[in-house]
């Protein structure tokens, strides 16, 4: 099955390679697949999961038409909409504009300066297609020696963190290399993120015995994004998901499906919104499977109201694979593919169960467990604003570093908002006037202490 599943792909990816199908008819691209992950492999029996190389120069990731309208956002124009308890004072006593204030009950908290003043200095860091510069995906233990594996370009000026992890005892071989990356502007506010490869064979359906691809209840690009998302952004809201048919592939012998869905989260504070974006290539296997394998995602995220679609695009089409880098995967990939089959031959009864025990849905999961830089960054970006605006009052910036350190998330039952407050009180209230009051006296009640209405706020726990 394996040997004629190869020989299909080889074939299929020698016409991707020399332009495509010249029949504008039959749907044919010269780099089907998103990304060039999922697209047909460029020589004979080779798995499909890394882009295809034709050229140096050709982009990983192509598009047969323009790009698409731009998924939905929530206030495109301004910040998240927040309750009206956290726009304006209904009651009780205004908060002096500090984010940081003590009681002798606990100590009052204001995200609100800190959220105006971490837009404006977002607006000024807003990434900008004119401004990107090319940087190298190197892969230092893959082969015995360093060798660039990805190429792609990022705002100048931006940190880019990028490695390629290897699990070289995986007989599936989409779940070999590890290429992540990790790109953020100087503030944290805005940042690219590139997720790793994964294959696995529905659960839903027949189990090929034979094939050592772990199992997972995904099927479709969206399933996979959503569960890049739940992974990768802890909390994360999914807003809106679109096809992708600029990027897909559905009548090739082995269809490719792309898709892209808008998520929101809340990040130290600030409401962010991701785009994230990817294709899954289809299988079918002989007892009636499906063996999928998910191509790399490309995340792009800004505050709410910043992010560019169009930036996102420009990304997205800058990525181009190494060829001398694809082809020593490609060769590493077969010889995996050997020994599955070999395995197999020797102990079929419980081949597949052990291999099983060992790869789970538990190792797929943490290969997009990466987390993000940005929370550190954001954290210092915070903590920089509250010192500016209350640099005479030491405590207070000494009070909110501590209470940066270590947040979890608090749940506002009333509009299902989150927001990032100290893990070490426990008791939260949303204010009516805005504020937030932590505190760990159990019997406290703003309406009464503080003579300000107020309701409760739910720990969130990770």
């Amino acid at each position: 099955m394996i040997t004629r599943i190869l020989a299909a792909l080889a074939a299929t990816a020698l016409a991707a390679c020399s332009g495509g199908d010249d029949n504008p008819a039959s749907g044919a691209q010269a780099d089907p697949g998103f990304g060039g992950y999922g697209s047909p492999a460029p020589a004979a029996a080779t798995p499909p999961p890394l882009p295809t190389a034709a050229a140096a120069q050709a982009p990983a990731f192509a598009s047969s038409t323009a790009t698409p309208p731009p998924l939905p956002t929530t206030n495109a124009a301004t910040p998240a909409a927040m309750p009206a308890a956290m726009t304006s004072a209904s009651g009780g006593q205004p908060g002096n504009g500090q984010a940081v204030q003590e009681h002798d009950r606990g100590v009052f908290f204001d995200w609100r300066p800190v959220r105006a003043e971490a837009m404006r200095i977002a607006q000024t860091s807003k990434p900008s297609a004119d401004q990107l510069q090319r940087i190298q995906v190197v892969d230092s233990v893959g082969f015995g020696q360093p060798m660039t594996a990805l190429t792609m370009e990022v705002p100048a000026g931006w940190r880019s963190d990028s490695k390629v992890d290897w699990d070289k005892s995986s007989l599936c071989v989409w779940n070999g290399p590890r290429m992540s990356v990790e790109s953020t502007s100087a503030d944290g506010l805005h940042g690219i993120t590139i997720f790793p490869t994964m294959g696995w064979q529905v659960a839903s359906m027949p189990i090929d015995q034979f094939d050592p691809c772990p199992t997972a209840p995904m099927t479709t690009v969206r399933d996979y994004l959503e569960f890049v998302a739940r992974n990768a952004r802890p909390n994360a809201r999914v807003l809106s998901y679109r096809d992708r048919p600029d990027l897909s592939q559905p009548n090739a012998q082995y269809p490719t499906y792309a898709g892209e869905i808008l998520i929101a989260y809340s990040l130290q504070g600030h409401e962010m919104r991701e785009s994230l974006v990817s294709s899954v290539t289809h299988t079918r296997l002989a007892p009636g499977g499906i063996l999928v394998n998910a191509n790399i995602a490309l995340g792009v995220r800004a505050p709410d109201g910043l992010l560019d679609f169009a930036f996102a695009e420009r990304v997205r089409s800058s990525l181009r694979m190494d060829e001398t880098w694809y082809k020593r995967y490609s060769e590493w990939g077969m010889g995996q593919i050997q020994q599955a089959r070999q395995q197999a031959q020797v102990a079929i009864q419980n081949w597949h169960d052990r291999r099983m025990n060992e790869i789970n849905l538990k190792g797929m999961t943490e290969r997009h467990n990466i987390r993000m830089n940005t929370i550190a960054d954001i954290g210092r970006i915070n903590t920089q604003i509250v010192s500016s605006r209350d640099a005479s009052n030491d405590r207070n910036h000494e009070r909110f570093k501590d209470a940066m350190q270590e947040v979890q998330p608090w749940r506002d039952p009333t509009t299902g908002q989150q927001v990032d407050l100290s893990m070490h009180y426990q008791n939260a209230w949303q204010l009516n006037d805005g504020r937030q009051f932590l505190t760990n006296d159990p019997n406290f009640d703003p309406n009464r202490d503080l003579d300000i209405g107020g309701h409760r706020l739910e720990p969130i726990r990770r």
